[in-house]
């Protein structure tokens, strides 16, 4: 019988896909609808929400770690009043994140006078006090998604997931089609995410049995917490410095349809990343298990290695696509005035490459209990890229954004490299010496590529179906017959021939 993990990782595969599909097919009617500028002030208003959001300090994650710890100790009286415990400290961060609101608010017409219009900013106020409501109310409801993923229901979590998933752009489409604007947009995502929060408040007291108790302040526990949370807090931090600070320097300094334009081009870089470091958690256990067992630098350099080469030609694919097609995609699918949000997402495109083909060693300094590390260099390189950001904005606009975000993810990745080869002592120049040995069969698909795009004049989404589907082709058979090496066609062959073996008795049974 497949098993409660097996089925939620399929949900959350389906949820991926479907909520990327229903995503490219919302925004350009999104867009249609509100108008560029309009866009721009709704990306905004999430972003500067996203700020306050930060209050939660990783609590969520120790909400789930500690209290699958009192599950496993039979100690039930302990769990019921870590939850209150909780529940009075989510309260408190959600009374401190209305006062940092309300100041936010008042600041908001000083904030943004040089980028934004007297009207533009009349509507960002109202806009964020929605969205602050709906934050507010967030914070207390966290704890209880948090009880049920530690009672290991994934499946109800993965199923409530894809439900958002797919209803949330429903209700927004029929706020849109209304009439409604951005405003009736945050009304209607907070009423939806408030029943959402009910429902899991429902199953926590209905099904789990869940009791929620104040009797004790567990103030040597509530210590414990803070530490634990304190640098997945301070790595939240520099992720929002990173990649949401940019929209909200553009409203200073720029405008709102610069916004939008950095918007777009954000989101696709955001699909990149998805979908090319979906294979990354199958591979997780067995890597974990290496370090547990304490194996040599070889071992744990086998696995890292084969998994940045898969890592490699599924980003390499990505990357090689959206070079070749992505300007005339972007015209069709949101129109030619965000040919610029093509060159931003590719320029941050290029050295996310990186990252997404080390995505591995990020879990390795957690098995090491050494993510601290790497808190601390993403915190600074954070600080870096803000820094050059505000040089670069005022002269370039979303292009200097996009390029002090490239200079950030390259110092990022030259210090991590550094930090793996001189501090953990793995060979890295064997590492991407083997990595590069993919980098021709790289060439020849940029080569066939061109070659198809001059083949196919692409200007609808049929010609892009079809660049689609040849450039696979070539893709794979390149791929296959000079860039694999003996053991990776080995292990595809394997899988494949599992695959027939499956299909042939699912056959012979019927």
């Amino acid at each position: 019988m497949v098993n409660n993990i097996t089925i939620a990782t399929i949900i959350s595969y389906i949820s991926l896909i479907l909520g990327n599909v229903i995503s490219l097919m919302y925004t350009p009617f999104m867009l249609a609808s509100l108008g560029t500028g309009e866009y721009g002030l709704f990306s905004l208003t999430n972003t500067i929400i996203s700020y306050v959001y930060l209050l939660d300090m990783g609590f969520s994650n120790a909400v789930i770690r500690y209290n699958s710890k009192f599950i496993a100790d039979n100690d039930n009286e302990g769990r019921e009043n870590l939850n209150g415990m909780f529940l009075i400290l989510y309260i408190s961060i959600a009374i401190l994140g209305a006062i940092i609101g309300y100041i936010i608010y008042i600041n908001l017409d000083r904030i943004f006078v040089n980028g934004l219009t007297t009207n533009e900013i009349d509507r960002i106020k109202i806009m964020f006090i929605i969205a602050l409501i709906n934050l507010v109310v967030a914070f207390p409801l966290n704890i209880f998604n948090g009880i049920i993923i530690a009672h290991e229901k994934f499946i109800y979590t993965k199923i409530l997931g894809l439900f958002r998933t797919v209803l949330n752009p429903l209700i927004m489409v029929m706020v849109l089609v209304m009439g409604y604007k951005a405003i009736g947009m945050l009304v209607a995502s907070t009423i939806f995410n408030i029943f959402l929060g009910l429902v899991n408040i429902y199953y926590c007291f209905i099904k789990l049995k869940i009791k929620i108790k104040f009797k004790k302040f567990d103030k040597v526990l509530l210590i414990s917490i803070f530490n634990f949370s304190f640098f997945i807090f301070l790595g939240l931090i520099a992720q929002k410095i990173y990649w949401s600070t940019d929209q909200v320097i553009l409203g200073m300094f720029v405008s709102s349809t610069s916004i939008s334009i950095y918007a777009i081009g954000s989101q696709l870089n955001g699909y990149f990343k998805v979908f090319s470091n979906v294979i990354n958690s199958m591979f997780l256990p067995k890597l974990t298990k290496l370090t547990a067992k304490k194996s040599s630098k070889e071992e744990i350099m086998s696995i890292l290695l084969k998994v940045s080469r898969i890592q490699y030609i599924i980003a390499m694919f990505i990357f090689i696509g959206f070079l070749l097609i992505g300007k005339s995609f972007i015209k069709i699918w949101v129109g030619e005035e965000y040919y610029i949000s093509y060159y931003i997402a590719l320029f941050i495109m290029i050295p996310q490459i990186i990252s997404i083909v080390q995505a591995l060693f990020a879990t390795l300094l957690e098995a090491m209990n050494k993510h601290r590390v790497k808190a601390i260099i993403y915190l600074g390189v954070a600080i870096l890229n803000l820094i050059l950001t505000l040089i670069l904005v005022k002269d370039f606009g979303a292009i200097g954004c996009a390029l002090a975000t490239v200079f950030g993810l390259f110092v990022n990745a030259i210090i991590n490299n550094l930090y793996y080869s001189l501090k953990l002592k793995l060979d890295m120049k064997y590492y991407w010496k083997e990595i590069l040995k993919l980098f021709p069969s790289t060439i020849l698909v940029i080569i066939s590529g061109l070659i198809i795009v001059n083949f196919i004049n692409i200007s609808t989404y049929l010609d892009i179906a079809k660049f689609i589907v040849l450039f696979t082709i070539c893709y794979i058979v390149i791929m296959w017959k000079t860039g694999l090496n003996d053991m990776e066609r080995s292990t595809f062959n394997k899988i494949l021939c599992k695959i027939r073996v499956k299909t042939s008795i699912s056959n012979e049974l019927r």
